[in-house]
């Protein structure tokens, strides 16, 4: 049976978000077509169908994840008076550090992009570009956007990798006081 243009196309869509959930838990390098087309309920035999490569895949993952990071980031620009320390802890915390397939792209997936092809390594430049730009819209000092954004990704990845919930606060707890200090020193 043959499916429409718009099918496919809506299929793609779910694939490449269920498949950047899956692979923010567990990394796209060690997760195989099978698994990937599971998550839509289809058979690895119609990857094929769908993407040339693997790597066009993780191209197709790392441009949704990162333009769902900057709409995050971006409702929580909103102007519903939220304050940077709230925002900060929201961002910081054990569920984010608990759950990365629902969280930012940036600690889960930028590891997987240092291994990848050019092609990859581009769609996630453009995508970084954009979440710097996102940001340093409201900082003084545009140039620390790129620090904060490191410091983001740095500190996620480092809670999730230590095992004592009190290391994982230390680490979370320790990023937002030296956040804020900075910010507040513009």
């Amino acid at each position: 049976m043959r499916y429409s243009a718009d099918h496919k196309a809506a299929l793609r869509k779910k694939l490449v978000a269920a498949a950047g959930a899956l692979c923010k838990e567990n990394g796209f390098g060690v997760t195989g077509v099978d698994a990937l087309m599971a998550t839509v309920g289809l058979s690895g035999g119609a990857f094929y169908g769908h993407f040339k490569t693997k790597s066009d895949l993780l191209n197709d993952i790392v441009a949704n994840e990162l333009a769902t990071t900057r709409a995050r980031f971006e409702a929580m620009q909103g102007g519903d008076g939220a304050s940077a320390e709230a925002l900060l802890r929201a961002y910081f915390s054990r569920l984010h550090v608990d759950n990365p397939g629902m969280g930012c792209a940036l600690p889960s997936l930028s590891n997987e992009v240092a291994r990848a092809n050019d092609e990859v390594k581009e769609t996630y430049e453009k995508g970084l570009q954009a979440l710097h730009d996102l940001l340093a819209e409201n900082l003084p000092n545009p140039e620390r956007a790129w620090a904060l954004l490191a410091m983001a990704a740095g500190t996620i990845s480092m809670a999730r990798a230590v095992k004592s919930p009190e290391m994982q606060e230390r680490i979370l707890s320790s990023a937002v006081d030296l956040m804020l200090s900075e910010l507040s020193t513009d």
